[in-house]
């Protein structure tokens, strides 16, 4: 018999003896979920036996975050902003800083209740489309994607939330997708990772996370000049751009964007100074 506590500690060993720097959460994350409870109840809980099945699916669990499989991707789930959204392998995990453009666009607008129309390029998990339509309540959006399995993942969290009839999903690149529309808000968070940052990755990423979703080309910023331009001839004057960078990109992406009428009103910084999101206006 196999106490919380016990558990705890003999998986956050396991995972700390191969340098796994996120042993202790993710220990707790994968035993919550086995026990159906929150992480910030196993504090209350350290004396309780798990049962023969929740030990076996604890064990099967662990063995593959051990052969260093994401969590969210054992779990198929990942929180972001103030949702929980499915995902597995088809699709690029939620980060943290992804949040910030989410963070951004809300402090610009304003007026909540408008009708506004957004669209989302490489949509991926649809974490930044639903987030942003769910904070917007009377919007809609697009979302694009080149990755028809990606798209199936879209699908399941725009059903969760009960977005269908605010949001359309194509299968498409931007040179090919034809629309009349034009947007006042176009998000992306494209592949922005240069060919050495790729090939240095992490195995917890480069072994399980879709490569599509991760390589910018040979300096990371392949995908830049042709969202740019496609948001100068499909935004709205005055038009929101959020963008999700890679490191050491942003004056070359600032330069692209003055080259095609926009205005880079809002940037954030991570600790080390690096600038990894930012919101553009466009002005011509």
């Amino acid at each position: 018999m196999t106490t919380v506590l016990e558990a705890l500690k003999k998986n956050c060993k396991n995972l700390l003896n191969i340098n796994i720097k996120t042993a202790k959460i993710d220990s707790e994350i994968i035993l919550a979920s086995v026990l159906k409870t929150d992480r910030i109840n196993l504090s209350t809980q350290h004396n309780l036996i798990l049962n023969k099945s929740q030990e076996l699916l604890m064990s099967q669990l662990m063995e593959r975050r051990k052969n260093k499989e994401p969590v969210a991707y054992i779990l198929n789930k990942k929180d972001f902003w103030n949702e929980t959204y499915f995902v597995d392998k088809r699709v690029l995990i939620p980060r943290p800083e992804t949040e910030i453009l989410i963070e951004m666009v809300l402090k610009k607008i304003k007026d909540k209740s408008k009708v506004l129309q957004i669209l989302d390029i490489g949509c991926g998990s649809g974490c930044l489309l639903i987030s942003c339509l769910r904070e917007l309540t009377k919007s809609i959006g697009i979302g694009l994607d080149i990755s028809a399995d990606a798209l199936v993942v879209t699908k399941i969290n725009v059903k969760n939330y009960k977005l269908n009839k605010r949001v359309e999903l194509h299968k498409e690149s931007i040179f090919n997708f034809l629309t009349l529309k034009k947007f006042d808000l176009i998000l992306s968070n494209p592949p922005y990772l240069s060919s050495a940052e790729y090939d240095n990755l992490e195995i917890d990423v480069k072994n399980f996370e879709p490569e599509t979703a991760l390589k910018g080309g040979h300096d990371g910023t392949s995908h830049y000049k042709k969202i740019i331009t496609f948001a100068s001839m499909s935004l709205k004057k005055n038009g929101l751009l959020a963008l999700e960078l890679g490191d050491q990109q942003f004056f070359k992406i600032k330069e692209m964007l003055a080259e095609n009428s926009f205005k880079v009103i809002d940037k954030y910084r991570l600790i080390n100074g690096e600038i990894r999101c930012i919101l553009a206006s466009k002005i011509g």
